[in-house]
């Protein structure tokens, strides 16, 4: 067996992470923000709505926004928060 070369060092924090974790929801959440509307309906070829509702909601969770994922008819919605 081949050995490994390592060099370990004690350490008192971790590093800050130099990239963000993106989702490929992330362009449509940004896109609906930019658009400056209160209420969007989308259609996504090849995705059930109720799937894109959830990953929406994870994605406006982590993001911690004020806007609100929901699907109905076959479409799904994207709402500002009303203050």
């Amino acid at each position: 067996m081949s050995e490994i070369k390592y060099e370990m060092k004690s350490v008192t924090e971790k590093r800050e992470k130099t990239q963000k974790n993106r989702s490929i929801y992330d362009p449509l959440i940004d896109a609906f923000i930019k658009s400056g509307q209160d209420l969007v309906e989308i259609t996504i070829e090849g995705r059930e709505p109720g799937y894109m509702v959830t990953q929406l909601k994870k994605r406006i969770k982590v993001r911690e926004l004020d806007i609100d994922a929901d699907h109905g008819g076959g479409f799904v919605y994207l709402e500002k928060k009303k203050a």
